[in-house]
């Protein structure tokens, strides 16, 4: 027994199978069996007897669907424990095969398949001794049900391996017993597949080499020899590596789509390089290498003057890239006035008309207040009466700076020069100019223009500037 099972491994091993189906439906087992008697309940099924028990068993089985076959078979052998129990036993039984190689638990080509068994059976007992021969058991035939589970080793096309239990439980007063079996089951015919494809030679194209169902049994041919299958190929004429397509440049588009096929490349470019990735394919880009927004090159203030020619890459502007808020041609940071359209000549600022100086001289000069006071003379009113009139026909606004001699103390100086500023400012207003247009700050004793040791020359001091503001 011992060698035998190991011969039926060794067999296992080596060999390749395919299992039962409704092409070969008839299948005849034959096995070596060994009988275990059932006495004391508490035994282990894995005991299995003493091997004097061991018999012969045949069965057919036949093929009902992808879960079941149905099986009958037929055993001899003996019965044997202790001195309880000495007899023949032949049985018969037609059992319900379930398998698990079904395709929904284990796929159906499974070299090893599970099953369970279950059905129904008589049992023959014959030339009986022992003590149970004297507890009113006596030769017969008596009913019983076989249940039980098994191993199949699929080793050829037509053949298998068979290893299972099944459990014969008396239904009519007799013995239960574990019966123990090891053979071998070959199909008695049916369609054959020589190429073991699945396809039956009878509906197999190519019946010599194995090939899917779906192509009726031929392998598929790979026409252009690239690897890939016509099926799969999308240039089933044309060597490639991309879907069996050519890409020359290796850029995962295939040479039929791609606008730059010798040059790896992007998708969303046809397949041509955009190497700075800025989303301008290289024979578009000024930049290449420089990922940018204008054509692709970098505007990095989006005043479209690229970067590499903009005098203020960072600032916005129409003036070589930088602001000119008065459009004057001067930049806004060399304009003196860059509110104000002027000359570049003059910095950006609108150039003063002569009498308009002329006016302004003669005010500086006629703005007269006695020591110590903020109020205007009044031969401060006509010189002033032209400069609001100035105002009002030109525009530009003023800014009114304040000074004093240097009689007194310096912060009163201080404050006077603010008020003597503020009074011209007032006056201005009153004469209809916008206070907008007018700023007035004073500086005390700071900047004389004449000799403050001398009554004439603290006179000259005791003034307020007036200078053009340009925005």
């Amino acid at each position: 027994m011992k060698r035998f099972l190991i011969a039926l491994a060794l067999f296992m091993g080596i060999t390749s199978a395919q299992a039962q189906t409704e092409d070969t439906p008839w299948w005849l087992t034959i096995e070596l069996t060994n009988n275990k008697f059932d006495y004391r309940f508490w035994e282990g099924i894995f005991d299995f007897g003493q091997l004097d028990n061991s018999g012969l068993r045949v069965g057919i089985e036949r093929y009902i669907n992808s879960s079941f076959d149905i099986e009958a078979g037929l055993s001899y052998g003996k019965l044997i424990y202790e001195d309880v129990y000495n007899g023949n036993l032949t049985d018969f039984d037609l059992r319900l095969v379930y398998k698990f190689d079904n395709g929904y638990i284990f796929k159906e080509d499974s070299k090893v398949a599970p099953y369970l068994f279950a059905g129904y059976g008589m049992a023959w007992h014959g030339n009986i001794s022992g003590r149970l021969q004297y507890q009113e058991f006596e030769d017969g035939s008596y009913s019983m049900l076989p249940i039980g589970g098994g191993l199949k080793f699929k080793v050829a096309e037509d053949a298998e391996i068979n290893a299972r239990a099944a459990y014969k439980s008396s239904i009519s007063q007799s013995p239960n017993y574990m019966q123990y079996a090891i053979g071998v089951s070959f199909s008695l015919g049916g369609e054959k597949d020589s190429d073991g494809d699945g396809v039956t030679n009878k509906e197999d194209a190519c019946p010599e080499v194995a090939g899917p169902v779906e192509n009726q049994g031929c392998p598929w041919p790979d026409t252009d020899g690239d690897g890939v299958l016509d099926k799969d190929d999308e240039c089933p004429t044309e060597a490639g590596t991309l879907n069996g397509c050519p890409d020359k440049d290796r850029d995962g588009i295939k040479d039929s789509e791609d606008t730059c096929p010798d040059v790896a490349g992007v998708a969303a470019h046809n397949g041509c390089p955009d190497t700075d990735g800025d989303g301008v394919k290289d024979s578009e880009d000024q930049c290449p290498n420089q990922a940018g927004t204008l054509n692709g090159c970098p505007d990095s203030d989006g005043d479209g003057i690229k970067d590499s020619e903009d005098q203020c890459p960072n600032q916005a502007g129409t003036l070589n890239g930088c602001p000119d808020t008065d459009g004057d041609g001067v930049k806004d940071s060399d304009d003196q006035c860059p509110q104000t359209a002027g000359l570049t000549t003059n910095n950006g600022c609108p150039e003063v008309k002569e009498e308009v100086k002329k006016v302004l001289d003669l005010a500086v000069k006629s703005i007269q207040f006695n020591s110590g006071s903020d109020v205007l003379k009044q031969s401060s009113y006509a010189s002033l009466n032209q400069v609001a009139d100035l105002m009002a026909e030109n525009d530009f606004n003023l800014s009114l700076s304040g000074y004093t001699d240097n009689t007194g103390r310096e912060d009163s100086n201080l404050e006077l020069s603010k008020r003597r500023a503020n009074a011209v400012k007032q006056y201005l207003i009153d004469k209809g100019i916008d206070a907008s247009r007018l700023a007035a700050e004073g500086y005390g004793i700071a900047n004389p223009i004449a000799d403050n040791n001398t009554r004439a020359g603290r006179a000259q001091n005791r003034r307020v500037e007036l200078e053009i503001v340009f925005k």
